[in-house]
């Protein structure tokens, strides 16, 4: 066997864990050692037997509210593990954190995550399109709290829209059974329908986690945009609703947006022909700035003058054009009498012949003739008869 290089074993290990199922979206629980912050978070989790390194990135870190940690916390995180080939190591690369308490409610989120997943109420065939110029706006969430205040200046901003809310409990018993209420009474009577609040912990957004919140989502026939908490944040309700937004803000910046990227193109087509119009007439006033009238006048006359020229020229050479047609005209004519006069029409006329016809043919000679009508036609008339008797 061929032996391998240091890079293509790290490479095999790469490519080994990342197509391993067991080690992608996985939740492991331990002991926070070796904390450190340098814009990432680094640390170590242990238990009694081993040691797992830890990395949460910049973008994930946003919103996780136990975050900064210390040596010695007990937590729960989910990621994937990742392999480093440089240095042939591993490690978990974090996106979820929260204490070891809170880990069985994050366990029932990814139970009902994937139950509903298999049913298909996550699928993107399910999904409706959020009206571009909605003219009715559904909120359903607490009016106390800053997040409705928050859409509320957005909306404020745009272009008018009828805002309709529900005053619905976010969290804590019976949460999620207002927002079901809610979206029960606003189906049917506006465009689209947001639903959510502010950021906290897993236990404040625990109400948007609910399965029959979810379900009722899924069979709302209005367009349903859910906004709960943060970017770092995920509920179930992202992932069965129409569209997700990732603050409440941000939701309404959604139902704006179409109504306001129309306006701007309103506007910039305006603007444009207004630029249009500007440069035409500046360029028709320069145009007619640059003309000297009198020259003009003088261009004018001398246009018109020549025109005459051409006219009287034109009417002579049809004069003389015509004077030759006639000429041409009258010599064919003498041409045709000289000929006409050689024929026997002409010498019959001449010398007081007379020419005869049967049945529209004409006899030359006595043998020609027989008993009946004929025709006759002299130089001065036509005369018809009968032949009797033929003398040959």
């Amino acid at each position: 066997m061929e032996p391998l290089t240091v890079t293509e074993v790290s490479r095999i290990v790469k490519d080994t864990i990342r197509s391993s199922p067991e080690l992608n979206d996985i939740a492991v629980r331990g002991e926070v050692t070796g904390y450190t912050e340098r814009g990432h978070h680094y640390f170590s989790i242990k238990d009694d037997g081993s040691v797992l390194k830890c990395a949460i990135w910049k973008s994930y870190a946003t919103g996780m509210e136990n975050l900064p940690l210390k040596d010695g916390d007990r937590i729960v995180v989910w990621g994937s593990i990742t392999s480093w080939g440089g240095n042939s190591s591993y490690q978990l690369d974090v996106r979820k954190c929260v204490p070891e308490g809170r880990g069985d409610l994050y366990k029932q989120f990814l139970e009902l995550k994937c139950k509903l997943k298999d049913e298909g109420l996550f699928d993107p065939e399910h999904k409706k399109s959020v009206p571009r110029f909605p003219e009715r706006v559904g909120i359903v969430t607490s009016e106390k709290a800053a997040a409705i205040q928050d859409m509320f200046r957005v909306f404020r901003s745009g272009p008018g829209i009828q805002i309709y809310t529900f005053d619905a409990r976010v969290q804590g018993a019976g949460a999620a059974s207002t927002i079901v209420d809610g979206i029960r009474v606003l189906d049917g009577k506006v465009d689209v329908i947001i639903i959510g609040r502010g950021g906290g912990s897993i236990e404040d957004l625990w109400a948007f986690n609910d399965e029959r919140l979810a379900r009722a989502v899924y069979a709302c026939k209005t367009p349903i945009i859910s906004a709960v908490g943060h970017e770092i944040d995920e509920v179930i309700t992202d992932y069965v609703a129409d569209c997700r937004a990732s603050t409440p803000t941000a939701a309404a910046e959604v139902v704006v947006k179409g109504m306001q990227q129309a306006i701007d193109e309103k506007i910039r087509i305006i603007d444009s022909i207004e630029s249009r119009v500007i440069e035409l007439a500046r360029n028709s006033r320069q145009l007619l700035d640059g003309y000297d009238l009198p020259l003009w006048r003088k261009l004018l006359a001398s246009r018109i003058d020549l025109s005459g020229k051409s006219l009287v020229a034109t009417q002579s050479g049809i004069r003389h054009a015509l004077s030759e047609k006639l000429s041409g005209a009258r010599a064919s004519h003498s041409s045709w009498d000289a000929v006409l006069r050689q024929t026997w029409i002409a010498a019959m006329a001449e010398n007081g012949l007379a020419a005869l016809y049967q049945d529209g043919v004409r006899i030359r000679d006595a043998a020609g003739l027989r008993k009946g009508p004929f025709r006759g036609m002299l130089r001065d008339g036509k005369i018809t008869g009968e032949v009797k008797d033929i003398e040959i």
